[in-house]
């Protein structure tokens, strides 16, 4: 073989072996059918904070189509096995955070061990209770915003001492 024509054959292989590992590379669809879904959830109109998250649960009751994942500083993303199949879901948002027993304000990094209790920031209307419907659809971008409004005032987990945090 000539110079020129072994050049040419090892550029030619370079690039189908190029070709053939990126293409194990792309992204591949969701063999589950599952759709991403995002957004951005705030509380009286400031960024959800605490330990929240948020759940799809499908109206027509089919439990394995549904997702759930967590809101880190207002926004969530669920995406590939995490994400949410096409169809219409109940839109559940929890939300706690530790507080400090002794000044019943959010705990801080200084808030000492066996000092703290959590509280539910958000009502049982956002919740269990919810109402609130998405419907997420095949192929489109799915984007479920929310701003919990609400003048419900933080209360405690611990049962037997529940009462409303002022």
């Amino acid at each position: 073989m000539k110079k020129f024509d072994m050049q040419l054959w090892k550029v030619c292989l370079l690039i189908f072996m190029v070709l053939f590992v990126t293409e194990g590379c792309t992204k591949k669809t969701n063999p589950d059918g599952r759709e991403d879904v995002s957004g951005t959830i705030t509380l009286n109109g400031k960024p959800l904070e605490g330990g929240s998250g948020i759940r799809f649960d499908p109206v027509d009751g089919d439990h394995t189509a549904g997702g759930s994942g967590q809101i880190m500083t207002g926004k969530y993303l669920l995406t590939g096995q995490d994400g949410v199949k096409p169809g219409k879901y109940i839109v559940r948002i929890h939300a706690t955070a530790a507080f400090d027993k002794r000044t019943n304000t959010y705990a801080t990094n200084e808030t000492d061990i066996g000092h703290e209790y959590s509280v539910k920031l958000v009502p049982d209307e956002f919740n269990m209770g919810s109402k609130i419907e998405f419907e997420v659809l095949k192929g489109k971008k799915n984007v479920f915003n929310y701003d919990i409004v609400t003048d419900f005032k933080p209360e405690r987990v611990d049962k037997r001492e529940k009462r409303a945090v002022e």
